[in-house]
């Protein structure tokens, strides 16, 4: 690793002494080959006086190497290690044996590479002190053969000092950018693991059930919870093909390949699906949701599924029981309202009844039917929730359906002091279907229309039926009123079973939330659509879309909701 740029380098081993060996051997080695050269073939040069006193600074910094704690020393302190060898280099020359001044590039190397712009000065100052101090000592006048060492020398160890000297900068550079690229790197994957093991913490002790699959089918990431459900069965790396089919997640009733791993993996999105799943630990009733991320596979590339499943099992049980509760009680109080109904008729019939006994009468036999309206309603809500909402299919116009339910809404309306407008089709409104069903339809649309309008207002009551040609054969029943609305956020929800909206929940205007329901399930049964259009303070138009009946259609049948 580099210094920073113009600072001495600092050894990162912790031998120190072994590295300023290993640095000073190359000099070291060529100086001991040069000398020996020389002592075979040019014997009076190496028992010159100069040259011996340079063997001996030689052994000098040999022995400073070897001996000196360089671990305990700053950095500079290898300074005096390369100049030790520029005086030996120096006294060589003075010996007047000019090959060897080249030695000098040992030194000069070290210096430039190791010591910065301090070590390069150093360099280019004993690459001339190496070369014209001997020759200025001497006195002498520089001799042809001399030139070369006293002129050319230098400036060639000039030009290495300065290149290495360059190019070290350049990689103390470089290095220097790197650790704080590494120091930056090393935090990011600090955070990164923590925020991994945070992630891991969160998953680990949500509520929900959560999966992450590859485009390949292959779990990536599979949280506590979904662990614990399904025995260990579901587990990272694990191929959902590879899942034995007697512990399949797929939902009672559905194939495997229908279930939301599978079409998750095929690329479906989908959001909040309930049903009853079968799992190593039981039945289980669990909302699906598949969310689709491309490009976020971090290995690929590829497509991820994020699949997330809640538990609803107690939710939906206790759903259930309640539920086989109302019916069980609606019927039970069936018999004895109907009873009670006409008995109350039969009573407000009696001659010379008194006023005001009549009038008690009046207001019990009105609740008594409002109560067993409640229940068949009850009824009829479970009914098709179970799909055993049957329905006596016959040909009809749905005129006549509607023409009766608005004489029979209109005396509340006038009490209430509305007025209904009704707008029948000229030529009738020919459909199959059950006429006892959609006068239900009928009279829950109408009395939404009624309850939810304030006195002087309007409701407006229309049936239009298609021209019979090619995309144009439904019948459609519109009802429009003036009353308080709906907020858009409740829009969605009306067609909900006990489902009322929060502007009226805590009114004076009272009901079960049914009506609207059971409208939807008995016009889907019979092939059609409901919708609703609705705006606060500016009344609410209820369509209802029925498909028109087909020219020779005769009989009567039973059909469940399905038909």
């Amino acid at each position: 690793m580099g210094a920073v740029v113009g600072e001495p380098r600092r050894e990162e081993t912790t031998d120190r002494r072994s590295a300023v060996f290993l640095q000073h051997l190359p000099f070291v080695a060529t100086a001991a080959l040069a000398t020996v050269g020389l002592t075979v073939y040019e014997h009076e040069m190496v028992v010159d006086g100069a040259y011996l006193a340079g063997v001996v600074v030689l052994v000098l910094g040999v022995a400073l190497t070897l001996l000196v704690p360089w671990q305990r020393l700053g950095p500079r302190a290898e300074l005096t290690v390369p100049l030790v060898d520029l005086l030996a280099v120096a006294l060589f020359v003075g010996s007047e044996t000019a090959p060897v001044s080249l030695l000098a590039i040992f030194p000069v190397l070290w210096l430039a590479q190791r010591h910065g712009t301090l070590g390069v000065g150093l360099a280019i100052a004993g690459a001339f002190l190496v070369t014209w101090l001997p020759t200025a000592i001497a006195g002498s006048a520089v001799s042809r053969d001399q030139i070369a060492r006293v002129a050319l020398v230098p400036v060639v160890l000039t030009a290495v000092a300065l290149s290495v000297g360059a190019i070290q900068r350049r990689s103390d550079a470089r290095n220097l950018l790197m650790r704080r690229q590494g120091t930056v790197l090393r935090r990011a994957a600090a955070e990164l693991g923590s925020e991994r093991r945070l992630l891991e913490a969160v998953l680990g002790t949500a509520g929900a059930g959560i999966l992450v699959i590859d485009a390949e089918g292959r779990l990536v990431l599979v949280n506590r919870l979904i662990t614990e459900v399904t025995h260990g069965v579901l587990r990272p790396g694990l191929r959902i093909d590879d899942l034995p089919p007697d512990r399949s997640v797929a939902p009672e009733g559905v194939p495997l390949e229908d279930g939301p791993l599978h079409r998750a993996i095929r690329g479906e999105q989908f959001d909040s699906e309930v049903g009853w799943f079968a799992l190593p630990v039981g039945r289980m009733a669990l909302r699906a949701s598949v969310v689709q991320l491309d490009d976020a596979d971090p290995t690929t590339g590829g497509r991820l599924a994020v699949v997330t499943f809640e538990n609803l099992t107690e939710q939906l049980t206790a759903l259930e029981l309640k539920e086989d509760f109302v019916v069980a009680a609606s019927h039970e109080l069936r018999t004895p309202l109907t009873s009670i109904v006409g008995h109350l008729e039969l009573a407000v019939d009696a001659p010379d009844l008194p006023p005001a006994v009549a009038r008690h009468l009046d207001v019990a036999t009105r609740n008594a039917d409002r109560l067993l309206t409640l229940v068949g309603d009850l009824l009829t809500a479970a009914a098709a929730r179970g799909g055993d909402l049957a329905l006596v299919r016959a040909d009809l116009d749905l005129a006549a359906v509607v023409d009766e339910a608005v004489a029979a809404i209109c005396p509340v309306a006038q009490a209430a002091g509305l007025r209904v407008v009704w707008t029948p089709p000229s030529g009738g409104a020919p459909v199959h279907g059950d006429a006892a069903a959609l006068r239900q339809v009928a009279d829950n649309v109408l009395a939404n229309a009624v309850k939810y309008s304030d006195a002087g207002g309007v409701v407006e009551v229309s049936l239009h039926a298609g021209s019979g040609r090619p995309g144009d054969r439904e019948v459609v029943l519109r009802v429009r009123d003036e009353g308080v609305g709906i907020a858009p956020e409740d829009v969605h929800q009306v067609f909900t079973r006990f489902y009322r909206a929060r502007a009226v929940r805590h009114g004076s205007r009272h009901g079960t939330g049914l009506g609207l329901h059971i409208c939807r399930q008995i016009v889907e049964a019979h092939g059609g659509t409901i919708d609703l259009e609705s705006e606060p303070g500016r009344g609410t138009t209820v369509r209802v879309r029925l498909p028109m009946a087909d020219a020779g259609s005769t009989g009567a049948q039973t059909a469940g909701v399905g038909s």
